[in-house]
């Protein structure tokens, strides 16, 4: 193989790679404002997911704050940012500065967010209010 096709196939690999390192398979972020009520939670993989009416709780999104409230079983209150981007989900406490990362799903207007926090996996399920 002579030095121009040795040449070529390294700009065609160079074209190829740059036009991989520039595509995206995020999808893109979606409006999440609004208010939600608790469908359901889930503290751990393997354990009972909690619902109404044992635990009641909100879930108030701006486009980059949080607030939330949970009554019963397992009572907290929160507030903090949050970013969602594609499917990846990422917040921050205002009331501990713990930082949790994960994933979210919106299937019409129910709101799911797994989240990491402390080594514990959090399911959350919400249902659109407003």
């Amino acid at each position: 193989m002579g030095f121009r096709s040795l040449l070529v196939l390294a700009v065609s690999a160079a074209i190829a790679l740059g036009i991989e390192g520039c595509s995206s398979t995020t999808a893109p972020s979606v409006d999440l404002t609004g208010t939600y009520g608790l469908v359901s939670i889930q503290f751990g993989q393997g354990t009972t997911a909690l619902s109404p009416p044992t635990e009641e709780g909100s879930f108030a999104l701006s486009t980059t704050t949080y607030n939330l409230s949970l009554t019963g079983a397992v009572p907290e209150t929160d507030t903090g940012t949050y970013a969602a981007n594609g499917t990846s989900w990422s917040q921050i406490s205002s009331t501990t500065g713990l930082q949790a990362t994960g994933t979210y799903s919106l299937s019409g207007t129910t709101l799911t967010v797994t989240t990491v926090q402390q080594g514990v996996t959090v399911v959350a399920v919400w249902q659109k209010l407003s």
